[in-house]
């Protein structure tokens, strides 16, 4: 199992899991296996490089708060060794179905099981998995996952390397009982060709982040949007940086 880490640094707590595979070269050329499930209110795309190195994409018809998500991640590191950093859990934004985790976990759990060979490729800003001529997934502009079919593209190989923050904004002082909320940072690469980040809430692309070969997945690991603040946008830098 991977080492893992947390410490406090500059008002952030920072996990770091795994970027990649000790040892492997940057840019090298990684086979692809992938799997697909869906269960009642979520659905999973799995994709697995030639390391073992594992990404997650989920969509759910559920709002994600940082409980889901910190309940769903415990259960698929220990089922699974499924590590946090690439584990993106994403909401429409849309719908407000109670909140079933166990369907995360049946989805997640299935479309691991059933990975096979398959092949990825981005373009149009959006990222497609088929293994053969069975579209396994694609994930939009905004980062929704969707069967519906996959767009063509560039051919993507390479290590899979995340990044994942929780980072606690700037405050003043609290008061006795109150608590400061912390919000998820993540950043997930496909070789050199693509890179997902994902924010929490109704976000935007912060300003100043290059566009190109990336895909912004705003609602991701947590409904509410955190504050414009220079700490979050240090740990955007920060997550995209460890993932290049």
């Amino acid at each position: 199992m991977r080492k893992r880490s947390s410490r406090k640094l500059a008002g952030c707590i920072v996990i770091e899991l795994a970027l990649a595979a000790a040892g492997v070269p940057s840019g090298s050329a990684a086979d692809y296996r992938a799997g697909a499930a869906a269960a009642a209110s979520a659905r999973a795309l799995v994709l697995e490089d030639a390391r073992g190195n594992r990404a997650v994409f989920t969509q759910t018809e559920f709002r994600i708060t940082q409980a889901v998500a910190d309940f769903v991640a415990a259960r698929l590191l220990v089922s699974l060794d499924l590590q946090r950093p690439g584990l993106l859990f994403h909401w429409s934004g849309i719908g407000a179905r109670p909140e079933q985790p166990d369907d995360l976990v049946t989805a997640i759990t299935a479309a691991v099981n059933a990975l096979e060979p398959a092949e990825v490729r981005y373009g149009h800003r959006s990222l497609s998995v088929a293994a053969g001529d069975r579209c396994l997934g694609d994930l939009s502009p905004d980062g929704a996952l969707s069967s519906a079919g996959c767009t063509d593209g560039a051919a993507v190989t390479g290590a899979i390397r995340a990044a994942f923050q929780m980072v606690e904004p700037a405050h003043g002082l609290q008061k006795r009982g109150e608590t400061v909320r912390s919000f998820p940072v993540q950043a997930i690469a496909l070789g050199k060709q693509v890179t997902i980040l994902a924010l929490s809430g109704e976000a935007a692309l912060p300003e100043g982040v290059n566009p190109r070969g990336l895909i912004f997945a705003p609602f991701s690991n947590e409904a509410a949007a955190a504050p414009r603040d220079a700490r979050v946008r240090a740990a955007v830098e920060r997550v995209l940086a460890r993932v290049k």
